[in-house]
C-alpha cells in the first residue's frame, strides 16, 4: 500500500486511485499490507469562545454529554469514539515576551505553531521547518513537499503562513482549488491538448482516463471496491462541476494561453463571499491527494492572523471580521468601541469552523482502505492560532486530534497532559511534545534509527505519553 496507483490517461492526464484491495490481494509483494499513516493540519487564526469550546464532562472517556447543545464541539458528537482532546498544552515560544522571540503574540501563534522555533528577528519568520514538511521529508516519496493549502485572503508575512521548508523559508498556500487541482492530476506533465480540452472544452480528468478506467472494470473487483471507485469518481465530477459553477475553471481560453491557464484571479478567490465555497473545494482536494497517496502530510489555513472572513453565512451576519470580534471591539487595535454580544458571534464562529472540520473527516472516512478508513490511519489535528483571542493567549491551547493514525493514538478520549491544576498554565506540557508524539505517530524516525526525541528547540524532549494507546 506504499505504492501510489494511478490512471494513465490521454495527454499526460494522471489520477490517483484510493486503496483497491482486489488488486493487492494478488499481488506477490503485498502480504499483509500496512496502510500508510497521514498528518492534516486543520488550521484556524485567531482564538475561540474558550468558556464554551471544551468537552462539558470530565476528564476520561469522551460520551455524548460531552458534546452538549452549548457547546461549539457539539458537532463532532458522531466522531467521538475517534476523537482524542488534549487538555492543558501551552504553545513554545511562549508568549506575552515571557520567551526570546521576534514577532508579537499574532505572529508567534502562527509562525511556531508547527515549528516550535522563535522567530526571527527582521524577517519575523521562524528559525526552522514546520511538522508537516519534517514529517513529507520523511515518508513522502523523494521530492513530494507537503500540501500546502489556503481558505482566504493571505497576508505577505508570517500571518499568512504556517508551512516552512526550513529556517526563515516560507510555503505560500495555495488558495485557488483549480491551480491545485491541477497540480495534483499531474499538470507539469500536461500536454497543452489536455489543459485545451480541460479548460476550454470543457472535458473532464475522467474522460482523459476514460479508457484505463473502462479496463481497470473488466477486472476481478469486489463489489466494495467498485463502490469505492464510483464514490471516488463522484467526488472528482462533483468537485469539477463545484470550480466550473465558481467560475475556477475558465469558460474560453486562445489556445495559444492554454498552457498558462489560470483558474481566477487571485483578489476573488479571497473575498470572504468566497470563503465557504473555496474552503470545500480545497478539503475535497486535500482529502483527494491524502487517499491516493499524493501526499501523507498536509495544511489547511483558513484566513490569516489578525484578520479572517466577516461572517455572512450560515445564519451569520456579523459586521465585523473574525479578528475584530476575537478583541471584541469595532477596530483592529482596540481603540473602538465594545461590539455587543461578540462572545456568541465568537461561539458561532467556532460551530462553523468545527462544522468544516466534519467536514473534512467525513470524506476522509468515506475511503475505506482494507479493514480501516483513511481517517483512522490519520491524524487530523485541529487547532488554533490562540486560546483568548481577546488576550492573545498562548496557553489551554484548543485542540482536537480525529483519526486513531493507524492504532498510534489513544481515542474516545479527553485528556489532561498538564500537572498542573490550573490547564491556563506554562508550567508544562508545551506544545512541541504534541509535534514530536505527531512525527512519530505517523512513523518519522531519527536519521540513525529510533523514534524521534524532541521536534522544536524550544520546549521539553520526548512525547505525550498519555495521548498514546
Amino acid at each position: 500500500m506504499n505504492r501510489r496507483t494511478f490512471l494513465r490517461g490521454a495527454c499526460g492526464v494522471m489520477l490517483g486511485l484510493p486503496f483497491l484491495e482486489s488488486l493487492r490481494a494478488g499481488d506477490a509483494k503485498a502480504d499483509a499490507p500496512t496502510a500508510p499513516r497521514r498528518f492534516i493540519a486543520f488550521f484556524m487564526c485567531n482564538g475561540v469562545n474558550m468558556a464554551r469550546f471544551f468537552p462539558s464532562t470530565q476528564y476520561g472517556a469522551l460520551t455524548a454529554a460531552s458534546f452538549g447543545a452549548n457547546r461549539a464541539i457539539a458537532a463532532l458528537a458522531p466522531y467521538r469514539d475517534r476523537l482524542l482532546i488534549p487538555r492543558g498544552i501551552h504553545m513554545v515560544p511562549r508568549g506575552f515576551g515571557w520567551d526570546m522571540s521576534a514577532g508579537d503574540d499574532h505572529a508567534r501563534g502562527i509562525g511556531c505553531k508547527l515549528t516550535a522555533q522563535p522567530l526571527v528577528q527582521g524577517s519575523q519568520y521562524p528559525a526552522g521547518l514546520s511538522l508537516d514538511q519534517f514529517i513529507a521529508n520523511k515518508i513522502n516519496p523523494p521530492g513530494t513537499p507537503a500540501l500546502t493549502l489556503m481558505v482566504g485572503a493571505k497576508t505577505p508575512n508570517v500571518r499568512g503562513h504556517i508551512s516552512y521548508t526550513g529556517s526563515e523559508q516560507p510555503v505560500s498556500g495555495e488558495n485557488n482549488p483549480w491551480l491545485a487541482y491541477k497540480d495534483l492530476i499531474g499538470e507539469t506533465n500536461l500536454e497543452e491538448e489536455a489543459l485545451v480540452r480541460l479548460a476550454k472544452r470543457r472535458e473532464s480528468v475522467l474522460d482523459l482516463v476514460g479508457a484505463e478506467y473502462e479496463g481497470l472494470l473488466k477486472r476481478k473487483l469486489s463489489k466494495a471496491d467498485r463502490d469505492k471507485l464510483e464514490m471516488h469518481f463522484q467526488t472528482v465530477r462533483d468537485l469539477e462541476v463545484d470550480m466550473s459553477n465558481a467560475g475556477l475553471i475558465p469558460r474560453e481560453l486562445p489556445p495559444e494561453r492554454a498552457a498558462e491557464i489560470e483558474g481566477i484571479n487571485p483578489d476573488r478567490v479571497a473575498f470572504d463571499a468566497e470563503f465557504k465555497k473555496i474552503g470545500r473545494m480545497q478539503m475535497d482536494i486535500l482529502a483527494l491527494a491524502i487517499a491516493t497517496g499524493a501526499t501523507r502530510s498536509a495544511t489547511l489555513q483558513w484566513g490569516s492572523g489578525a484578520h479572517g472572513p466577516i461572517f455572512t453565512w450560515d445564519g451569520m451576519s456579523h459586521e465585523y471580521n473574525h479578528h475584530k470580534l476575537s478583541h471584541g471591539n469595532t477596530k483592529d487595535d482596540d481603540s473602538g468601541s465594545v461590539v455587543d454580544g461578540y462572545e456568541e458571534m465568537l461561539y458561532n464562529i467556532d460551530r462553523w469552523f468545527i462544522g468544516e472540520y466534519v467536514y473534512l473527516l467525513d470524506r476522509l472516512a468515506a475511503y475505506d482502505e482494507g479493514g480501516a478508513s483513511v481517517l483512522d490511519n490519520s491524524a487530523v489535528v485541529f487547532m488554533n492560532e490562540l486560546s483568548d483571542g481577546k488576550r492573545h493567549d498562548f496557553r489551554d491551547l484548543p485542540y482536537i486530534i480525529a483519526g486513531s493514525c493507524g492504532g498510534y493514538f489513544k481515542t474516545g478520549q479527553y485528556i489532561k497532559v498538564t500537572r498542573q491544576r490550573d490547564t491556563l498554565q506554562s508550567e508544562d506540557a508545551p506544545h512541541n511534545k504534541l509535534l514530536t508524539t505527531l512525527a512519530n505517530a505517523v512513523g518519522c524516525t531519527e536519521e540513525g534509527g529510533g523514534p524521534i526525541k524532541s521536534f522544536g528547540s524550544f520546549g521539553e524532549e520526548g512525547e505525550f505519553d498519555e495521548l498514546k494507546a
